[in-house]
């Protein structure tokens, strides 16, 4: 009887016994002790090795016998691409990087068995995986050597190694490496197929391998024929995108659905494409378990190189550079970081997304190995690696704008102490105005981020293995930091080819987002955009609108006539339990663009009192005071602040004024808001307090108030006992009604309630009656509290 009889007659009992293992597990788990549970998974993963074994004794009897079961002519470089596909997942799943280095839109025929050589390379591609540990690389490189009428697969990786006396026989039938027996399993077949399939295309295959640096694999195979793919073929629009995280393929992935003839490469510096900045501290964290999932959305597919080629037909170049243009002759100079290889790429239309690039503050000692950024995967391993090995607890965060505050969130969820370092008087200077802002910075506070406003840092210096940071005149100990200080408009491409830049260095463009050349465009963070309510130009390097500028972009490159009106900077975050977004301008940016800015803040629930999970919320709305338009809005809570904030965004949009957005129609149902939806509540009390019905002060306001000034809480005696500030008399609303207050009419008077609904209305009846100095504190008690 032969061995493939043999293993035939095996195969279907150790599948079965398989089977009920793995039904008895998942039937049984809470009726079997631990000990039970453990000695059923161990016998699964014995019957998956024996499954293994009798699988590799099948293919070696079935490629031993030196035929070719399936022989026809296919496209290797298509069976690469497809393999690639499938195992980049597997890759980065244990943090290990995937290259694919191959000729560009050719297809190289061969004559064989596709399905043997894709089990042939199928294997190579597994042990560079198996054997590589995480933050190591894999590469399969494919060159073709056209004089011999051959091509050259080599198939690299970082990884363990092989001892130099073992690698003469590790092509022989079940020799496996003493060093990985017990802790790496396989049945030591894989290599001997390989090369009986690598024999059988009449090819040769050989290894280089040193202990600790890596192996290759180079596998000479011969090829009949190379033909040119789709995309060399003449009469198409050849349109090179420069920059592949966000808005490059937004562009690319718009045009193909306009233009299906279109020639369209991307062309990205680092390694993954299409992914979502936004996830990385929760990567560094742990919440995000793979960068596969920063570049999956909703439907689950993983927008990587096979998928753009695969799926879109645009073709993808990764983990390399654009070096330059030459704009008279149409063609971009590019460089391959892995491979060293310089190219060139004609266009038609050039679009440039090349994103930004970390702001680096002039500070001794920043360039330490120990002091990281934050821009992009890459940066992002480095940290969670750099965290890991030096089991970090003390880390601080230079800089408190988007990024440091969601870092510094994701660190504390790890069990780091944290502290952020803000060179200004708050954080998030640029989105909110100081009353917000200092609210949010009270709330990270409570959950253990230390925050130090107004650090300004003199120098960085090591000693006795930790990092020392000199503020004024103390030193701080950091076990890590990390720069969070803002980010510039990534444009040295742009300032080679000569192109015209904006005040912020940002590339200038016009509304159809094309730049000083007419065959260019410029997308995203690398760009300056137009300011919605003032007209200027500011910068605002934010994904929601580097996708829409992509989107533009691609519909103008296909011809259909499309403006970029602007951007508002409308932003959101969550911070552990807060919500929190902006939009338009603030208080600072209204006055300093020459309006004759008001503002209010207000307190209010996020839906009917009496329904299940209703949150308070504090938006603060910001107008001009001769038009009424509105300019700017920012809210914070546990409640839902986001869809507020979003509706403001698109009044603001729509140039709408206070009277406007109330007589907006907005839905309403208990379960989601009230009647008057407290935006439009907000605006209304805005109004009011222009047309001058009423005055406000803010909590800031009153801790500079002297004794002569009278703080009033209208809060029943049971509220005030809870929402009461120090120094503050309570006075009921209905005995202000019933027996008014022990003062002149002429003397000030702060009122106060929970949320200052109540106040409101006893400042209206107080001024009715001739009190002529009355102010209700903006946002209640709630906002007041510290």
């Amino acid at each position: 009887m032969d061995i493939q009889t043999i293993s035939h007659r095996i195969q279907s009992p150790v599948a079965e016994i398989r089977s009920l293992l793995q039904t008895i597990k998942e039937g049984s788990t809470e009726e079997t002790n631990k000990k039970a549970l453990y000695i059923i998974e161990r016998a699964i993963s014995r019957a998956e090795e024996a499954e293994e074994l009798i699988t590799d004794l099948l293919n070696y009897e079935l490629y031993s016998e030196g035929g070719l079961p399936q022989k026809r002519e296919f496209d290797l470089i298509a069976l690469l691409n497809d393999l690639v596909s499938q195992y980049f997942p597997v890759a980065s799943e244990k943090g290990i990087s995937l290259y694919l280095g191959m000729p560009r839109n050719l297809r190289l025929l061969m004559i064989g068995d596709p399905r043997g050589m894709e089990h042939a390379i199928r294997n190579l591609l597994e042990n560079g995986i198996k054997y590589t540990p995480p933050q190591g690389s894999v590469s399969i490189v494919l060159t073709i050597l056209e004089e011999d009428k051959k091509c050259r697969l080599q198939i690299s990786d970082t990884g363990y190694g092989i001892k130099k006396d073992e690698l003469e026989n590790i092509f022989k039938p079940f020799y496996r490496s003493i060093l990985h027996k017990s802790n790496i399993p396989g049945t030591g077949l894989g290599l001997s197929i390989v090369k009986q399939i690598v024999t059988n295309h009449d090819g040769t295959i050989n290894v280089e391998s040193e202990e600790k640096e890596g192996t290759t694999f180079t596998v000479i195979l011969p090829y009949i024929r190379v033909l040119k793919g789709e995309m060399e073929r003449g009469g198409r629009k050849r349109v090179i995108i420069a920059g592949g995280v966000t808005a490059g393929p937004k562009v690319a992935a718009r045009l193909r659905r306009l233009d299906e003839d279109a020639d369209i490469t991307i062309i990205e510096k680092g390694e993954f494409l299409s992914y979502s900045g936004c996830g990385l501290p929760d990567f560094i964290s742990g919440k995000v378990s793979s960068p596969v999932e920063l570049m999956s959305p909703s439907d689950a597919t993983i927008r990587n190189i096979q998928f753009f080629s695969s799926i879109k037909n645009i073709t993808s170049l990764n983990n390399t550079i654009v070096e330059g243009i030459d704009r008279e002759e149409k063609v971009v100079k590019t460089r391959n970081f892995k491979t060293g290889a310089r190219s060139k790429f004609p266009y038609d239309v050039l679009v440039l997304a090349t994103g930004a690039v970390p702001r680096i503050p002039d500070i001794p000692g920043i360039d330490d190995p120990e002091i990281y950024t934050l821009n992009n995967i890459e940066d992002a391993r480095r940290i969670k690696a750099s965290l890991s090995a030096q089991n970090a607890k003390d880390v601080f965060v230079i800089g408190g704008g988007l990024i440091g505050i969601s870092l510094a969130q994701a660190l504390v969820e790890m069990g780091t102490r944290v502290t952020i370092l803000e060179i200004e008087p708050f954080i998030l200077k640029t989105l909110m105005d100081g009353d917000i802002a200092v609210k949010i910075q009270n709330e990270l506070n409570k959950k253990g981020i230390k925050i130090v406003t107004g650090a300004e840092i003199v120098k960085f210096q090591r000693a006795d293995n930790h990092l020392r940071i000199l503020i004024r005149d103390t030193y701080l100990q950091a076990d890590l930091v990390i720069l969070c200080t803002g980010v510039k408009p990534n444009n040295s491409l742009a300032v080679r080819a000569g192109l015209e830049l904006g005040e912020y260095g940002g590339i200038k463009v016009n509304k159809y987002l094309l730049t000083s050349d007419e065959n260019i465009y410029a997308i995203g963070d690398c760009t300056e955009k137009v300011n919605i309510v003032t007209g200027k130009t500011e910068y605002w390097p934010l994904g929601s609108i580097s996708i829409k500028m992509g989107r533009i972009a691609a519909d103008n490159i296909a011809g259909r006539k499309t403006e970029f009106k602007g951007s508002l900077g409308t932003t959101m975050l969550k911070i552990f339990d807060i919500n929190v977004a902006r939009t338009g301008l603030t208080m600072e940016a209204a006055r300093s663009a020459g309006y004759r800015a008001e503002s209010v803040v207000v307190c209010g629930l996020d839906r009917a009192h009496y329904y299940p999970n209703a949150e308070y919320i504090f938006l603060k709305v910001i107008a001009d005071r001769e038009t009424r338009r509105l300019l700017g809005a920012q809210g914070y809570g546990r409640g839902e602040v986001i869809s507020r904030i979003d509706t403001l965004a698109t009044e603001i949009t729509h140039s709408s004024t206070l009277e406007d957005i109330f007589k907006t129609d907005l839905g309403y149902a208990p379960a989601f808001k009230t009647p008057i939806d407290i935006a439009q509540a907000a605006c209304l009390v805005l109004n009011n307090k222009i047309e001058g019905l009423f005055q406000t002060i803010t909590p800031q306001e009153i801790e500079q108030e002297g004794e002569e000034t009278h703080v009033v809480s209208v809060c029943s005696h049971k509220e005030h006992s809870t929402y009461s500030i120090p120094g503050s008399i309570n006075i009921p609303l209905e005995n202000i009604r019933r027996e008014g207050v022990p003062f002149d009419k002429n003397e000030k008077l702060i009122l106060y309630s929970k949320t200052s609904a109540g106040a409101y209305e006893a400042s209206m009846y107080l001024s009715r009656r001739g009190y002529t100095d009355v102010y209700v504190l903006e946002g209640g008690y709630l906002f007041w509290e510290k």
